[in-house]
């Protein structure tokens, strides 16, 4: 293998795809509201964020004046004129709010220290959520917020995830926070779903295995070299929408790929590692990590996009790790 099997690993990460698990991960948050929500933010993000009613959320990702990814989010439609928008990223987030609110009658702020979030994941996972809040979740849709209760604590609930399985978030209030990670320990005790304790199975191997990818591999990238076609509204104006028009005329220089290791020995393999094709460097590594439910070792790469075809045969890092160009997507 190329990267040495964790056993704890492989049984957490299998809990989240055949039953359900549940880990703490807090989102940084920042609150977005005002006369002008609606337009800073839709001059802010590629997609069209006034399509996303109260109580429904969007993915996004926001570019620089160049047309390239430097962020994606989540914005979410908490009330009128009142958003939230998760990121990794808040502070960079609200410095870049600073340079373009203008006249913008808007207001926001970094509220990521009032809330904590957990995340409940797994084709299970409806049923522990019924079995922890007072009402059931049976109606709600993905990418859908709503209020809920455990006990008599106030939460939020979003039906969303980064795993690639039926999930939800449960957002509260910090203070609450004790109280409420022992409620979901309890309710996912109740259905063997375990807590997810290793960082690389929910930021990495479950999400890569789906075809997920974090920010860090699609920065300074166009959003039509990562694949997100889909969630770029030409019709409207947006930071850096010029330049995409003409990225998008001009065609890919880059392709953000899925990469599949073919070596039998364990070696290292990090992010940025040059990938060559016929010994000549076309590309770097940006995620690589063992796949548990497809048993390969997986990961991503920045190839440019002359040698980026299905199939291609690559070698990686100066050891010469074969591998093979494939699709974004295991499972």
């Amino acid at each position: 293998m190329l990267f040495r099997e964790d056993s704890v690993a492989r049984a957490q990460h299998q809990a989240v795809r055949e039953n359900a698990g549940w880990y703490r991960w807090t989102h940084d948050l920042v609150e977005v509201k005002g006369k002008d929500a609606l337009p800073f933010l839709d001059r802010l993000f590629v997609n069209n964020i006034a399509k996303a009613d109260i109580g429904r959320t969007k993915y996004t990702t926001m570019l620089n004046e160049d047309g390239k990814i430097i962020d994606d989010t989540i914005v979410m439609h908490m009330g009128e004129n009142l958003y939230w928008v998760s990121t990794l990223y808040a502070p960079q987030m609200v410095s870049w709010m600073d340079a373009h609110k203008g006249s913008s009658e808007v207001d926001y702020r970094d509220m990521t220290g009032e809330m904590d979030m957990y995340a409940i994941q797994g084709p299970n996972s409806p049923a522990v959520m019924n079995t922890l809040l007072s009402a059931p979740v049976d109606g709600l849709k993905r990418f859908q917020v709503a209020d809920g209760k455990i006990g008599d604590i106030p939460v939020i609930i979003h039906r969303s995830g980064f795993t690639g399985e039926n999930g939800f978030e449960v957002y509260c209030d910090m203070a609450d926070t004790a109280a409420v990670k022992a409620a979901i320990r309890d309710a996912c005790d109740a259905h063997n779903a375990p807590e997810v304790t290793t960082l690389e199975v929910y930021v990495r191997s479950l999400p890569t295995e789906k075809g997920f990818a974090l920010r860090q591999d699609m920065y300074l990238l166009t959003p039509y070299e990562c694949g997100l076609d889909w969630s770029v509204d030409l019709s409207k104006d947006f930071i850096g929408r010029d330049a995409l028009v003409k990225a998008k005329e001009e065609g890919p220089k880059k392709l953000l790929v899925g990469l599949e290791y073919l070596a039998e020995s364990y070696e290292d393999i990090a992010q940025m590692e040059i990938v060559y094709c016929k010994g000549v460097p076309c590309g770097r590594v940006k995620t690589a990590i063992y796949g548990y439910t497809v048993d390969k070792n997986i990961g991503y790469a920045v190839i440019d996009a002359r040698k980026a075809m299905e199939g291609n045969r690559v070698t990686v890092g100066c050891n010469d790790s074969p591998a093979i160009i494939v699709k974004k997507g295991w499972i």
